[in-house]
Order: C-alpha cells, then sequence, then structure tokens
C-alpha cells in the first residue's frame, strides 16, 4: 500500500489534471522537507515513474514537481536525482539516436540537465557529490542531444544562496547534509561505501574533531564577504559618471542587493551577541552598509559628488578559501557534441564565441576522436567513454571573427600617436585602465603593445583580457606579464600582441577582459575600430 506521501505525488501528477498546482507542489515539497530520512528518496522514485508515464500530460506533470522539489529540498534531494539509478531512469525512454524534434518530455528533461549542471555541480558547496549529473549531461552531448538555451531566473533560483548566514545556520546546515549522506552510503551498502559511513558516523558523533569546521570562523570568514562586497560597492558607485544607469550594471546591483539583504540579520546579531569586541566589529559593519546604501541613493538621484566613510578595512585573504563562483553558461557550449573534456584554450574560444554570437568562427585545436567502443550511451552504471585532459595556457592563439552581415561598431576616440605608437585607451571602467600602443612593423603587420593599470585601492586578480578581430585579419596574443594588477599602479601589466592586416583594412577589435577583486569576479566587454 502506497504511502501518504507517495499517493499526494501520484495525485498531484494526475492525468486527469491538466495545469500543475503550485500550492500542492509546495506541500510536497515542506513534506519532503520535514520528515526527511527516506522520503527524499521515496519522492524522487515516484516521481521519476510517473515522468516515464505513457500520458503526456501526466509526464509534464511530474517534471514540474521534479523542479519545484530540486529548488526546494535541498540537498538530501539533490542527493537522489544525482543518483545513478535515478538519472537512468530518467533518460530510459530516450531514442537511441536524438530525433530532429524531441518530444516536450525529452526537451524538458534535457533543459533540467543542464540546470543541474550549472547551478548544482558547477555551484553546489557539496558538487563533489553530484558529479553523476555531469557525466549524464556529457553522455547525452557525446550521443548527439542538443541542449536548450538556459533562462537565467531559473539558474538563479537554483544556484546557492549568498545571504548571510549564522554559526548555527552553518552547523545545521552541514548537519542536514551529512544524515542524508550517512543514510544513502548505508543503504548502498557497498564496502567503499560502508567505510565511507563509518568515517562520517566519527565525525558526526564528535569522536573524530580533526574534520570539524570551525562554524564561528566560516561565520567570520561570511562577514568578511559581505565587507568586501560593501567595499567593492562604495568604489564602484565613485566612478561612476553621468548618464551611466547603475540599475543596468549586474554587479553593482547585485552587490547592493548582497549587502542590504545581510543588514537585518547583522542587527539581528548585534542584540544577540555578548562580546563587546563582536558587537564592535557588528556595528562597523552595519555603519558600511548604511553609508553604501546611501551613496547608492545619492547615485541613483544623479548626486555623484557626495561621500561616506568607508572605514572598514580589507580583511587578511584566506588562501584555502575556495573563489566564488558566478552563474556562467559560458563553458557549455552545445554547438557540437563531444566527449572530450576541453582544454583551457577551448574554453576560452568558447568564451569569445558567446561575445560574438554563434555566426563567429573561433579557431580551436582540434579534439581527438570519439572511442569506438560500443556501449550504452545512457548507462551511467557503466564506463563512460575515454576523455582526454590536456593542459595549456589561457592566452588565445589566433582568433578570428566572421559575419554573414558587416559588424556595427561602437565609435572611439581618434588614437594619439608617441613614440610608443598610435595610443588607444580600450578600457577604462572600475578603475581598470588598459592602453594599447600600435606599432607598425611590416607593411601588413603591426605589433600592439598593451599597458594594464589599476586606479582603484584593491589588487585585481585572476586578469584576462581575450581580443578578436574580423577573419580578415590575424591576431595573435603573447602571454600578460602578471595576472595581478597591484593597487594603484600605473601601466604595472604589459602584454605583447602581433596583429597581420593583409588587406590593410582599418583595425577592428573585440575584447573580453575579466579578473576578480575582493572575491567578485567582473567582466568588461566591448568594441574598437580605428
Amino acid at each position: 500500500m502506497p504511502s501518504t506521501l507517495v499517493a499526494i505525488i501520484e495525485g498531484a501528477c494526475s492525468p486527469a489534471r491538466y495545469e500543475p498546482e503550485l500550492g500542492l507542489n509546495l506541500e510536497i515539497c515542506e513534506m519532503i522537507n520535514k520528515k526527511q530520512g527516506s522520503a527524499p528518496r521515496e519522492a524522487a522514485s515516484t516521481i521519476v515513474k510517473l515522468v516515464n508515464s505513457k500520458n503526456l500530460n501526466q509526464a509534464m506533470l511530474a517534471l514540474t514537481l521534479l523542479d519545484n522539489c530540486v529548488k526546494n529540498c535541498g540537498y538530501p534531494f539533490h542527493l537522489q536525482i544525482a543518483s545513478k539509478e535515478f538519472l537512468n531512469e530518467l533518460v530510459r525512454k530516450f531514442p537511441e539516436r536524438p530525433a530532429p524534434f524531441p518530444s516536450p518530455v525529452v526537451q524538458r528533461i534535457l533543459y533540467l540537465i543542464k540546470e543541474w549542471k550549472v547551478a548544482l555541480t558547477d555551484m553546489s558547496r557539496h558538487k563533489d557529490d553530484l558529479v553523476h549529473i555531469k557525466d549524464m549531461y556529457r553522455l547525452l552531448r557525446f550521443k548527439g542531444y542538443r541542449f536548450p538555451e538556459l533562462r537565467d531566473s531559473s539558474v538563479a533560483a537554483l544556484a546557492p544562496s549568498d545571504s548571510l548566514k549564522s554559526a548555527h545556520e552553518l552547523e545545521e546546515e552541514d548537519r542536514v547534509a551529512q544524515s542524508a549522506k550517512l543514510q544513502e552510503l548505508i543503504r548502498r551498502g557497498r564496502p567503499q561505501d560502508l567505510v565511507e559511513a563509518n568515517r562520517l558516523m566519527k565525525i558526526m558523533s564528535g569522536f573524530d574533531t580533526r574534520q570539524t569546521p570551525d562554524y564561528s570562523q566560516k561565520f567570520e570568514d561570511e562577514l568578511h564577504k559581505v565587507q568586501d562586497k560593501a567595499i567593492l560597492l562604495y568604489e564602484m558607485l565613485e566612478s561612476v559618471r553621468p548618464g551611466d544607469n547603475i540599475e543596468r550594471n549586474e554587479t553593482i546591483t547585485d552587490l547592493k542587493s548582497a549587502c542590504a539583504s545581510a543588514q537585518p540579520k547583522i542587527q539581528k546579531m548585534i542584540t544577540e551577541e555578548e562580546d563587546n569586541d563582536k558587537i564592535e566589529n557588528l556595528l562597523t559593519l552595519n555603519d558600511m552598509i548604511n553609508n553604501v546604501v546611501a551613496k547608492y541613493a545619492d547615485v541613483k538621484k544623479g548626486l555623484y559628488d557626495t561621500h561616506y566613510e568607508i572605514s572598514g578595512k580589507p580583511p587578511t585573504q584566506n588562501t584555502t578559501e575556495e573563489p566564488r563562483q558566478a552563474i556562467s553558461l559560458i563553458d557549455l557550449d552545445d554547438s557540437a557534441p563531444s566527449p572530450v573534456a576541453q582544454p583551457n584554450t577551448a574554453n576560452v574560444m568558447n568564451d569569445l564565441s558567446d561575445i560574438f554570437g554563434t555566426s563567429a568562427s573561433i579557431s580551436s585545436p582540434p579534439a581527438p576522436s570519439p572511442p569506438q567502443k560500443k556501449q550504452d550511451i545512457f548507462d551511467l552504471l557503466g564506463a563512460p567513454p575515454a576523455q582526454t585532459v590536456s593542459k595549456s595556457s589561457p592566452v588565445i592563439a589566433s582568433p578570428s571573427l566572421h559575419n554573414t552581415t558587416t559588424p556595427t561598431f561602437k565609435s572611439a576616440p581618434s588614437p594619439v600617436v608617441s613614440q610608443q605608437g598610435e595610443r588607444v585607451v580600450l578600457v577604462n571602467k572600475n578603475g581598470l585602465v588598459i592602453e594599447l600602443y600600435i606599432q607598425p612593423m611590416a607593411d601588413t603587420t603591426c605589433r600592439i603593445k598593451a599597458y594594464f593599470s589599476n586606479q582603484s585601492t584593491a589588487p585585481m586578480d585572476k586578469l584576462m583580457l581575450r581580443l578578436a578581430a574580423p577573419k580578415s585579419m590575424q591576431i595573435k596574443m603573447e602571454p600578460q606579464s602578471s595576472q595581478c594588477i597591484p593597487p594603484k599602479s600605473d601601466k604595472s601589466v604589459t602584454q605583447d600582441i602581433i596583429l597581420n592586416n593583409p588587406q590593410r583594412e582599418s583595425l577592428r577589435l573585440r575584447y573580453k577582459v575579466s579578473y576578480e577583486q575582493f572575491g567578485v569576479e567582473m567582466e568588461l566587454t566591448g568594441d574598437y575600430h580605428a
């Protein structure tokens, strides 16, 4: 006899329904979260069976419920959808060869798998436990399936929250995750699973304290991140000029939202904390947020010359802390399936392809031929296709651009001629300045020297400049002298570039420059023409 949870799930996906009932779906999510234990596995197993229903309407209702559960039930449910059994059952009815026009069910499943790949296996704190989602994504691409384009809003709803969490909340989050993982390891019962379960039980019981996180320190790190964002936001607001629309700047909007959402929790902690030093630190951070929010309001009103005190100092960076990951769809190149992991250079090529659209032609190293061994491509329990991972320099080698119509470029100021050659200011935003000095070398070739300056008060790390020219030109970029620009530095980083222009056309370039500041990933794009 089916359990109450199973019966409610079957009722929510009844073929008699023609539209999903959001209230009922959220009630099911609440039941899963409240019961825990075997509830996530029971729910996932029931839903995936309904996804394979012969009734199209029932299958689509089950997929909507599945999406709601993934977005609302957290890690215990994520652990179930990342299991080999679940993923194999989810794609059980996929045809051996992709159909030219996939059914709505197949399209929705492809969308969900890609969404999980981006928001869970690339960004989750527990991504190491969810690797089979990425395996299935790669297998389907290898088979020739094309994944739909994702909506940023749906990915953001599943991505890890940046909201400030107290030490108790961080500890409780880990406890729930450890409990779910322990139950799954015991259920599988393989020798390696039982060894891992025994290790996990020692940690949960407090017997092995070597791997128990210091949640007080983790909370301090969270406060430091909020402080970093407040400082960075203030510096970006000070660089805004008349005519700039800050509401269209996603980085400024995200930073302001993160600071504003953290403030109520900081104010609550001030009333609950007993340590005077900690109270003083929280009060200082609260004042910083108040000031940066006031600066944001001034800039929004057109008042650019107001100044507020930002007394906090950037904390010492923790070298063991992983950098915050941003939502990015650039690495999901669906233009052609490939059974091999792309090297770093290929990922950079994909970045440029994202700038110029599908009509861009970006050169990249040829990929090895796929393995010839025949196997069930949808079976994650079997060995995946052999993969080749190579290391390469992140510098772009001879990118090119080809469009079916003549591209329209923004106008740029006329270059200034100096002893170093013609000077072009390629980028001057948020404290980053990139100048190009162009010197002719031969009839059709010129050397370009790029100088990077940092006018802000914080270092810019992981710097990467990417350039592309029309197909009629060839461009070669040498490695940068450094990937870090010190604060308040002038022309401290350089890069040599060789441009071949056989048809002697006017210089046209498009660029994407990325860097990290205060642990926040920044990205600027644009174009230049002579």
